[in-house]
């Protein structure tokens, strides 16, 4: 059931990035099947990707709701599921406003699906322990995405 709904998101994220570009072919997307386990993300012949406006503004704003949260402690579990809805309409945003197409968008999607995962797992959290792990991992994401994208 789990790796449906990622399946489906996966899907959903792809086909909102390429739906009404005729640009788009078989060639520049990613197909729903791969996973972000089965790619390693790396720079482009030794250079930063190119990411759009709209997908640097977005993740600008999904690093802002991360350091917003770390600037303070948190001790219930209902602040990390608090967390989960701003981060998930964060990455509503950026899939809705996504544009991006060929190679640096098929670049986008690894470093994206592990993010998309994590925070799928942080809205699961059944501990506070787990949830901060979670938030651990989604901070690093986000940390990693100016080393491969400009």
């Amino acid at each position: 059931m789990k790796k449906s709904i990622l399946v489906f998101l996966l899907a959903g994220f792809l086909w909102a990035c390429n739906s009404g570009n005729p640009a788009n072919n078989a060639e520049t997307t990613v197909p729903a099947e791969t996973h972000a386990h089965d790619a390693t993300l790396s720079l482009n012949n030794g250079q930063k990707w190119k990411a759009d406006a709209a997908t640097n503004d977005n993740v600008v704003d999904l690093r802002t709701i991360a350091q917003n949260f770390s600037a303070m402690p948190h001790t219930e579990l209902s602040d990390y599921q608090i967390l989960n809805n701003d981060l998930q309409k964060g990455l509503d945003t950026m899939i809705k406003e996504c544009k991006m197409q060929g190679p640096d968008h098929d670049a986008l999607h690894v470093w994206l699906e592990p993010l998309i995962k994590d925070v799928g797992d942080l809205k699961k959290a059944g501990d506070i322990t787990s949830a901060g792990k979670t938030f651990q991992s989604i901070t690093e994401r986000l940390e990693v995405y100016n080393q491969y994208f400009e």
